[in-house]
């Protein structure tokens, strides 16, 4: 792991971590697709991650995204503004069983910086998530996750909000903006809050989660980084990164039989219901 990429609250169990949600995930992919490549330039290069393959490569798994996106580098010169053989840095977490818009800085300077604005929470994130039961049209959830810091485990305070897209009474489908970045802390507040992520093997309860994967054929929780905002302290302007919706998504939106998602001129998801 780059040392641009280490926070204070990192978590032994973040994205390297193996579970029960994500070993009947198919194997990741040996190559990087670069239809994937959401922006590149001024030191950067944004992906939508695919669900199942980790940022870094480490124990359990020989290949991240970051081996992946350095080879492809190497095997396509001049494609990208960076030197074949050259490290990216990951300038923020993404779960392992999450996908979407994920960052990588190509140059340190720029990956100190895009780290400073995670820090800071000048960066907008917002995520779709799948998740069990019904809930308000919208709301603000709070819980704790565990974090690491020297060595020391803690419980931290943490805080969600939701908006409510689509909704029967056995599942939503809600945009969630974490306040913060704490590991896994979407997931676990969710399901502190009585509404695990329909799948979440880790944090929901086993036997209507592997209920779900298996009704719906999916092979995991649907956790989507949709759309992620830099400030202009980064790149010297602001950057919008919008990640289209993975296919695990349409797939359930269309068995559940709710209508298509779409936005209004602002860019904001239409809710229904």
């Amino acid at each position: 792991m780059s040392t641009a990429a280490s926070t204070s609250d990192s978590d032994p169990d973040d994205d390297g971590e193996p579970s029960e949600a994500t070993r009947g995930r198919p194997a990741p992919p040996c190559e990087f697709d670069p239809e994937r490549i959401l922006f590149h330039g001024d030191g950067l290069v944004a992906i939508d991650k695919p669900a199942g393959i980790p940022v870094h490569c480490g124990t359990d798994h020989d290949v991240g995204v970051a081996e992946l996106v350095e080879q492809w580098i190497s095997l396509n010169p001049g494609v990208i503004e960076s030197r074949p053989g050259k490290k990216v840095h990951p300038v923020h977490r993404l779960d392992l069983e999450a996908s979407g818009a994920l960052v990588l800085a190509l140059k340190r300077t720029v990956a100190r910086r895009a780290q400073d604005a995670f820090s800071a929470r000048t960066v907008e994130k917002r995520y779709l998530a799948v998740i069990a039961g019904p809930v308000d049209r919208e709301g603000v959830l709070e819980g704790e996750v565990r974090s690491r810091l020297r060595g020391q485990y803690r419980r931290l305070p943490a805080r969600v909000r939701y908006r409510r897209l689509r909704h029967d009474e056995r599942m939503s489908l809600v945009e969630v903006v974490p306040e913060g970045g704490r590991t896994h802390q979407i997931r676990a507040v969710l399901a502190q809050s009585g509404r695990p992520l329909a799948g979440d093997l880790r944090y929901g309860k086993p036997k209507p989660a592997r209920q779900f994967l298996e009704r719906f054929g999916v092979a995991g929780l649907i956790l989507h980084a949709h759309r992620l905002v830099l400030p202009a302290t980064v790149i010297g302007r602001r950057l919008v990164l919008e990640a289209t919706l993975p296919e695990a998504l349409a797939s359930v939106c269309e068995q559940k039989g709710w209508a298509g998602l779409a936005r209004d001129p602002r860019g904001e998801w239409i809710a229904a219901g």
